[in-house]
């Protein structure tokens, strides 16, 4: 069998690695602890938080028969419906949203098993080698007949840089034509509840949180405790500033200054949080004899739909 290898083990790497598997020796590697990537879970003693993506909707009808097996097999259920506002749910637009069951990142393992998934493994260069790619980590190199990058784009564009691979000028610029919003994301643990209205969450019309989620009302942590992602601008202005000066103003802004308990707060910062340029189509093969696909949440539709959906179109059409 021809070798795939698939670097990303987010829901766009796994869900490709997923329909290759069996026809293809697949091997799929990211550098986290575990699968996942924005799916991502954390606990921090007794609290487990979902830090990266809160929820996931559905917009097409071959994403809503993706859920509709996840939630068959337990791993996914219905959170809420609606939009949120500053005072919880403040209209409705047709589209439930769903959560991971018991969290978010649940669904990615699920997603991962029986598949040839190496975490922890930094890949460093993608280069050609006559009839073949040589994907090199920090521990091996391994050859494959084609390769699946589902990391953000600057970072995938950046192996390719470190390998010598020169892409066509059409393809390059496609790719970097695609732009990132960060998130900083300050996880809390607290004493007590923090009052969330209905269904835990709120996201703010200004300053400088977007989003607050209590994880206990989610239904995620056995204690409470709130996920916050500061604003797209916030994120981008301080982003070198120092973890303790975020976190004073995110729980000062939220209200829950002096209720975070020892430590109990953590900070992540997604650096490609949210893509605000994406490229038209799901996926995008690039020119030359060698099999070298892009893929993600920023190929044809964001968020976690859109990356299923690139992962999917990029195995089937692509490779």
């Amino acid at each position: 069998m021809s070798r795939v290898v698939v670097i990303g083990a987010g829901l766009a790497g796994l869900s490709a690695a997923r329909i290759l598997d069996g026809e293809h020796d697949v091997i799929v590697v990211d550098k986290g602890r575990g699968p996942g990537g924005r799916m991502a879970t954390r606990r921090i003693g007794d609290a487990t938080l979902d830090h990266g993506a809160q929820f996931f909707t559905t917009h097409t009808a071959e994403f809503r028969e993706v859920v509709q097996g996840w939630h068959d097999d337990g791993l996914a259920q219905r959170w809420f419906d609606g939009q949120v506002g500053p005072t919880g749910v403040d209209g409705a637009d047709g589209h439930p949203r769903y959560r991971g069951v018991p969290t978010m990142n649940q669904v990615a393992r699920h997603l991962a098993e029986g598949l040839d998934v190496r975490t922890s493994t930094q890949v460093t260069a993608v280069r050609p080698a006559d009839t073949h790619w040589i994907v090199s980590t920090d521990g091996e190199d391994l050859p494959a007949d084609a390769v699946l990058l589902t990391a953000p784009v600057p970072q995938s564009l950046a192996l390719l840089d470190t390998g010598g691979t020169v892409l066509d000028a059409d393809d390059r610029a496609a790719l970097e034509r695609v732009e990132y919003d960060p998130c900083i994301a300050v996880l809390a643990v607290l004493d007590a509840p923090p009052g969330l209205p209905f269904p835990g969450a709120v996201r703010f019309a200004d300053g400088p949180i977007d989003w607050m989620a209590d994880n206990q009302q989610k239904g995620t942590s056995n204690v409470p405790a709130v996920t916050i992602h500061l604003s797209a601008a916030f994120s981008r202005t301080h982003w070198e500033t120092p973890d303790n000066d975020v976190i004073a103003v995110a729980l000062g802004a939220a209200g829950l200054s002096g209720h975070a308990v020892p430590d109990g707060v953590q900070v992540h910062r997604w650096r490609y949080a949210k893509p605000v340029v994406s490229h038209a189509e799901r996926s995008l093969r690039a020119r030359g004899d060698l099999a070298l696909v892009f893929a993600g949440d920023a190929f044809g539709g964001a968020a976690v739909e859109g990356a299923v959906l690139s992962g999917r179109a990029a195995a089937r059409h692509q490779m």
